[in-house]
């Protein structure tokens, strides 16, 4: 089984998931991290999986479900940014229109420092000194 870990720096919770996956248990993990964030107070998640396996990209169905489960939890509260594979990453971004018609705010990025920025609200500035990035 894979490793995944939480923590927060600054603003901005992290959560990172590793190694072999399986779909229906990293969807609730997710949504698991999304609660945490939101419990601390905290309105910035930054989801990296790049680095799981065993797991394929989710179909339309599967989008249309791990997004509800995640926007139950985040809706109007935490904003996530996913870091991915290309291959995982929709191109008409129907998983985040998804979410978005759930008021649930995410995106997808394959670079973590692009993710960072949006969900900072900014453009084109080195990770903050600290971040899990800039180490």
């Amino acid at each position: 089984m894979g490793e995944a870990w939480f923590e927060v720096v600054g603003d901005v919770a992290w959560f990172r998931m590793t190694g072999q996956q399986e779909l229906a248990d990293g969807v609730l993990q997710i949504a698991d991290a999304i609660a945490r964030a939101k419990a601390q107070g905290l309105d910035k998640l930054l989801v990296d999986i790049r680095h799981i396996t065993g797991v394929e990209p989710p179909g339309i169905a599967a989008r249309h479900w791990l997004m509800g489960e995640w926007a139950r939890e985040g809706r109007a509260s935490v904003r996530v940014a996913m870091v991915t594979r290309p291959e995982f990453i929709d191109p008409d971004r129907f998983g985040v229109i998804v979410g978005m018609n759930s008021g649930f705010v995410s995106n997808v990025f394959e670079d973590e420092n692009r993710a960072l920025d949006w969900l900072l609200g900014r453009r084109g500035h080195a990770p903050p000194q600290g971040s899990p990035t800039s180490t």
